[in-house]
């Protein structure tokens, strides 16, 4: 599997050793079926009663977000990385729709909480609304936890998640009215979306692009469609539970801090916002990198404690 791409090793080097898969730390790769699909996950089990699942976002892979994984491991969590249909090494036959996505992610918190007394749930860029809604279904998660909130309904968040403004104004409507047939299609996702603003850091820009199994890959019309045209299962207003982290780049050229606070600011649980200082969209710099670990490990603990406020 993840031993036949070989950008993510070449991200490794690029990374603070920290944060770096080692002989010590390093995913079991297993497949789980979900609804009629073979769902890859990078496992890192460590026995714990704390786990967390990290659901990437559009463009993105489990195994991406091992600079993610890796620092929880070793704070002691058990952490799961799925490939999200359309991305990295699931296997699927059928036309993909956005709530593949959230059903895949609400089975897999599912079968974690009849594990783990603790599940917390996270979702970077796209992956922020995607855990927002897989928690509306699984409300026993004792945390969510976001990089970004993109409500696509808002065109100011459709303005900056798109590649230009036109695309943002016209694309979508001119998407909706092709025939069904040509929807099955596939186009290039860098051709529709933002991808030179993933990350700040030229270097791992260029890796990532190339990735045929993420930021380099294509995606289904339909599927696009389907995201691009969802709404929130639950308004925040009604969102009660489970708390709250939103921690966002502060740096972020893809998509700022603005857009996401649209929606987090209606959000009627406990609630915390932390800036990562000089980080982008894939928040890889630092101070920010170290202040987002930081900021998770203390929601997490007072989340299990039960002192968030």
């Amino acid at each position: 599997m993840y031993n036949k791409n070989d950008t993510w090793k070449e991200l490794q080097p690029l990374l603070p050793s920290k944060n770096q898969i080692t002989d010590n730390i390093k995913p079991l790769e297993k497949y789980e079926s979900i609804n009629d699909m073979e769902i890859h996950i990078d496992e890192y089990e460590k026995n714990a009663e704390t786990t967390v699942v990290v659901l990437h976002g559009v463009g993105g892979n489990g195994r991406l977000v091992s600079f993610f994984a890796v620092p929880l491991v070793r704070e002691g969590y058990n952490v799961i990385c799925p490939d999200l249909p359309g991305y990295g090494f699931t296997k699927y036959n059928k036309r993909l729709t956005y709530n593949d996505w959230i059903e895949v992610g609400s089975k897999i918190v599912e079968k974690e909480l009849l594990k783990s007394r603790n599940v917390f749930l996270i979702g970077l860029s796209a992956g922020g609304m995607l855990a927002y809604n897989v928690a509306c279904r699984q409300q026993e998660i004792s945390g969510l936890i976001v990089s970004n909130l993109l409500d696509n309904r808002e065109e100011e968040v459709r303005i900056y998640s798109a590649k230009n403004k036109f695309q943002a104004k016209y694309g979508i409507k001119l998407l909706n009215l092709l025939p069904s047939f040509l929807k099955k299609f596939k186009i290039p996702i860098k051709m529709v979306t933002n991808m030179e603003a993933l990350v700040n850091d030229k270097e791992i820009l260029k890796v990532l692009l190339k990735d045929k199994y993420g930021a380099g890959s294509s995606v289904d019309v339909g599927f696009l469609l389907s995201m691009m045209n969802s709404s929130p299962l639950k308004e925040p207003e009604n969102f009660e539970k489970p708390p709250v982290l939103m921690v966002h780049p502060g740096n972020d050229q893809w998509t700022p801090l603005q857009i996401s606070e649209i929606f987090f600011n209606k959000i009627s649980s406990k609630k915390r916002k932390v800036i990562l200082e000089k980080a982008g969209h894939f928040p890889v710099e630092e101070p920010g990198l170290t202040q987002m670990e930081e900021a998770i490990f203390r929601f997490i603990n007072e989340c299990v404690s039960g002192h968030f406020t």
